[in-house]
């Protein structure tokens, strides 16, 4: 009977771990750099794009850069609307993309870009830096420290990873406009 129960007991033990540590939930994850926790994550749901808006430190005018999330579960740079050409923003369309100026902005679209991961340096200004998804914006300096550089990637999260991380669901809904 005590064999029987230790089994039971063993067998219970390892599914809870295996539940615990198996990554399963597929999520938008801020890594810090030189560091495999995640800092902070966001539940990947059904919308297959997002945006980064931000103040441009120099222009100090809005910037939204559009991304597209790929079948792999790597991140495609997809578009990006400004208002101010000069140091860090493209003043032309590559191959295959299209420049416009749209409402007082110039907006480029159709990049092709695929890449697995970026770097986001969260400066330690008062300006804006928003995660934009799902109809939610969600700014990054609630969650992320000022004067650190994070990684940001598609990844597979266990509820282990989910309980070390920050959850950014909760932000503002945006506005239909």
């Amino acid at each position: 009977m005590k064999k029987r129960t230790f089994g039971i007991l063993f067998f219970l033990l390892i599914a809870i771990v295996g539940i615990v540590t198996l990554p399963y939930k597929w999520s938008f994850v801020f890594y810090e750099q030189r560091n495999t926790s995640p800092i902070a994550y966001l539940p990947l749901e059904n919308d297959e794009s997002f945006q980064i808006r931000y103040t441009h430190s120099i222009h100090l005018s809005d910037v939204l850069e559009t991304y597209l999330i790929t079948k792999e579960k790597d991140i495609r740079v997809y578009g990006v609307e400004y208002e101010d050409f000069a140091i860090g923003m493209p003043s032309n369309a590559g191959e295959g993309e299209t420049f416009v100026e749209k409402d007082g902005k110039y907006v480029i679209t159709g990049m092709k870009t695929v890449i697995p991961s970026f770097d986001i340096l969260v400066g330690d200004v008062d300006r804006d830096l928003y995660f934009l998804y799902n109809g939610y914006e969600h700014n990054m300096k609630d969650f992320l420290v000022r004067g650190n550089t994070y990684t940001l990637q598609l990844d597979k999260l266990s509820l282990f990873d989910q309980w070390k991380g920050e959850n950014m669901h909760g932000g503002e809904q945006k506005s239909a406009s």
